[in-house]
């Protein structure tokens, strides 16, 4: 970048400019996106939505930004050395890599959770004799207690 300005290579620097200016909106998308999942999430596991999780998402915006800020500083003192801003696109990549593995976590707890209920379904139909066993025992205790029940409740009430 510094050698951009100094020797008034203005397509060179507005080239730069539009490679950081792609960068940062790759950040920022990926946020949005994990953002975005994650409230489908809470919305399909029917967890309530708060501010909490909002301000924590504005709070890793904050962070990743500052973290690019950085990265594209030390691009900057290092333009003498290098023409690209090298520091800022290894930040990017494995920020855009941070929010995917998030996404995919995302994803793969509805997909556990679908899992998870194909097993029980699977184990329940499995043991579906000894279900119904219990159910016909128990509807045969219960019809053998209502009649005492009747009888207690007029004798304490006498």
């Amino acid at each position: 970048m510094i050698p951009s300005i100094m020797n008034k290579d203005w397509s060179n620097f507005t080239a730069l400019l539009t490679v950081l200016a792609v960068l940062y909106a790759c950040v920022f998308l990926s946020v949005l996106i994990d953002l975005y999942f994650g409230v489908k999430r809470a919305q399909r596991l029917k967890i309530l939505r708060t501010s909490f999780g909002y301000r924590r998402t504005i709070t890793k915006l904050t962070s990743y930004f500052g973290l690019m800020l950085m990265l594209s500083i030390a691009d900057i003192a290092a333009s003498v050395v290098f023409k690209m801003p090298y520091f800022t696109v290894i930040g990017a990549i494995g920020i855009v890599i941070v929010e995917a593995k998030s996404v995919f976590e995302n994803l793969k707890q509805h997909e556990k959770g679908v899992e998870e209920v194909q097993k029980t379904l699977q184990k329940l139909f499995e043991n579906r004799e000894s279900i119904q066993a219990l159910i016909t025992f128990l509807n045969t205790q219960k019809q053998e207690e209502k009649p005492c029940n009747q009888e207690d409740t007029a004798t304490t009430t006498l």
